[in-house]
């Protein structure tokens, strides 16, 4: 949409459009040199600067600045003559720039964090010895933040015993809460090849993996989802989830509801992670096997 302030909406004005020239990157002489520019049609510096109370010493900065961003075309008589080019033209043009500009960015740092992750790796490779360290997350927000972080430290297997308040939710409210968990953090681990158990009572779980591999299309994802992704059914009281050798995460029951979790603790442990593998093995044995999918290829 252009702007027109001759035939402007009377809800509308100038400082509102002042204010989105601010949102999209103009300072407040240059969105208020534009909008007089737009009204006025064309003037020379002087006399726009009367009109638009920009102060003299500025004026020939702002209108400089204006014609680079592609908003201001200039006539090189004397005095100089200056126009606002169409809004509608202007600011598609001034999109695409920067679309580019953002792209060239990107582009420019996916090299450089690929650069930065190559060369200091071998940080990451530490010598066999005891490890221990831990954090804590409290409130929703907050757990489902470091669940989504860890899940993203694993480099070769994530093992979960599913926490017991999804018990307590409802079937729609759970897929809702699991969709956007999947395709932000499971799936992207599954393409990487990691290989993810988990155990869950809940057969809710099962059913939304089902649903969502018999709709979809991709049928390398789907076999990386077969044979990366397994769920057991098992009731335990357990709750636990456990990140390749080394990383435990232990939920914190809310001690006024059974159903809730109040937080979670992250533990850096090897020997604790040791144990509840032996554990989780022991779940793994007992359980049954939830998935069963149909392939149509």
């Amino acid at each position: 949409m252009g702007f027109s302030l001759h035939n402007k909406p009377q809800s509308s004005s100038t400082i509102e459009y002042e204010q989105w020239l601010r949102n999209a990157g103009f300072n407040k002489y240059e969105a208020a040199a534009y909008l007089t520019l737009l009204k006025e049609g064309f003037t020379d510096a002087n006399l726009l600067s009367k009109r638009s109370k920009i102060p003299t010493g500025k004026i020939y900065a702002v209108l400089d600045n204006l014609e680079n961003m592609g908003f201001v075309e200039v006539q090189h008589s004397r005095p100089k003559k200056y126009r606002a080019i169409e809004a509608n033209l202007a600011f598609e043009n001034f999109f695409m720039r920067k679309e580019n500009e953002m792209q060239r960015e990107l582009s420019t740092l996916r090299k450089t964090v690929d650069d930065l992750k190559k060369a200091l790796s071998h940080y990451n490779i530490q010598e066999e010895r005891e490890k221990y360290f831990w954090s804590a997350a409290m409130g929703d927000e907050e757990v489902m933040k470091m669940i989504k972080n860890v899940y993203h430290e694993a480099k070769n297997e994530i093992c979960v015993v599913v926490p017991g308040n999804i018990r307590s939710m409802e079937s729609n409210q759970f897929k809702n809460m699991f969709a956007s968990m999947f395709h932000d953090t499971l799936l992207p681990l599954v393409k990487k090849g990691i290989k993810i158990r988990m155990i869950d009572p809940n057969p809710t779980l099962s059913e939304a993996l089902r649903e969502w591999h018999n709709s979809a299309e991709d049928e390398v994802l789907i076999q990386n989802l077969s044979e990366h992704l397994e769920v057991k059914a098992l009731d335990t009281p357990n709750r636990f989830i456990l990140i390749d050798l080394d990383l435990v995460i232990l939920e914190i029951n809310d001690p006024l509801s059974v159903d809730k979790i109040f937080g979670m603790i992250k533990i850096y442990d090897r020997e604790l992670s040791n144990e509840l593998h032996v554990k989780f093995e022991e779940f793994w044995q007992k359980g049954k096997n939830q998935l069963s999918y149909n392939y149509s290829y």
